[in-house]
């Protein structure tokens, strides 16, 4: 292929997006060493990917890759519809609860991590897309599997238990137990089950048949996410939950009237 073809913006627009890694809320001169291009450079890229919507900046100046990214790379995966009207929703509960904001799914017998905001303060859980996590031992594993059949919930359970802390659910019948909880108070708990020191809570997103798609959560250090205010929480998490289903399917009937 002739070399003239090459386009060297594109490139230093690639490097950019690549040093953001999984993280979130990066500086322009963590973007700067780890490109390695000129900072004046990085920051025109950034400026130009912002305005396009494709790169977000918050108050502080850091930066993060916007949902309309994902969207655009996958725009047929179910998954990229979810993030992109998710995300508001997630920033408005972290602005509030100033904790970090979780949005996972099913993935084989775990939970995948999808998309993540983190909390603005110092001492915080620090999380990114694309980590995962057991589904027996967090908040989001328990809303996505507590409306789940039994035996899809025992299939999805395999391999064996593991303690993650002293509080782990470690055998099959506690877990079922737990799960009849959660759908009767409507939200799920990890209580220092998932790491020592961080509580989690937990609310579903249901599709238009009832059936769980994916989950919301909010962690942080015990210190501050305090069984007090668990009901709090919850209730916040659940209405972003119901708003996020309700869009999911008048994007459906968009994109279904669309394809006529």
């Amino acid at each position: 292929m002739p070399t003239n073809n090459y386009i060297n913006a594109i490139e230093r627009m690639m490097q950019v997006l690549q040093a953001f890694g999984q993280r979130t809320d990066v500086s322009l001169k963590d973007l700067t060493l780890r490109s390695g291009i000129v900072k004046s450079s990085v920051f025109r890229i950034l400026f130009t990917l912002e305005k396009l919507g494709y790169v977000s900046k918050s108050k502080d100046g850091l930066y993060s890759i916007h949902p309309k990214f994902f969207a655009l790379m996958s725009p047929a995966h179910p998954t990229a519809d979810l993030i992109e009207i998710a995300h508001p929703m997630m920033q408005r509960l972290v602005e509030r609860f100033k904790e970090t904001v979780n949005l996972g799914v099913i993935d084989g017998n775990e939970v995948l991590y999808i998309h993540v905001i983190e909390s603005p303060l110092m001492l915080r859980l620090a999380a990114h897309a694309g980590i995962r996590s057991a589904l027996y031992s967090s908040a989001l594993g328990k809303c996505l599997t507590a409306h789940l059949q039994p035996e899809e919930t025992e299939r999805l359970l395999k391999p064996a238990f593991k303690r993650m802390t002293s509080r782990t659910i470690a055998t099959k019948e506690k877990f079922f137990e737990d799960l009849a909880e959660t759908r009767k108070r409507g939200f799920a708990i990890d209580n220092s089950e998932d790491s020592d020191g961080i509580r989690c809570i937990g609310a579903p997103i249901f599709d238009a048949n009832g059936r769980v798609t994916a989950a919301l959560s909010i962690s942080g250090p015990d210190s501050r996410l305090t069984e007090s205010r668990d009901l709090e929480v919850a209730t916040a998490l659940r209405t972003a939950g119901e708003s996020v289903s309700k869009m999911l399917e008048t994007k459906r009937k968009q994109n279904a009237y669309k394809g006529r």
